[in-house]
């Protein structure tokens, strides 16, 4: 009988998650591209919103690593939970 590899329910979860972002992206694009034939300052605007999010999950992630490095809790874990961010 062959052996089969056992599928983690994570990696299944994570590759379609994985499409749907791909797929969510390119939608998002031609939407801006579309928006700046109308409106070329609000298709700036969403670039550079982009632009800033990239560079804040970027900063997050190296911060993460360094205390996960160290030893420590990253803070992201840590904080209250309970408390609303609006």
């Amino acid at each position: 009988m062959p052996k089969y590899k056992k599928i983690n329910e994570g990696i299944v979860d994570r590759f379609i998650g994985a499409i749907f972002t791909k797929v969510g992206k390119g939608l998002e694009s031609a939407t801006i591209r579309k928006i700046g034939a109308s409106d070329p300052e609000l298709a700036k605007q969403f670039k550079e919103l982009q632009a800033t999010k990239k560079r804040l999950e970027k900063t997050l992630g190296k911060k993460t690593k360094q205390q996960i490095a160290r030893g420590e809790t990253p803070s992201i874990f840590t904080q209250d939970l309970s408390k609303k961010l609006y």
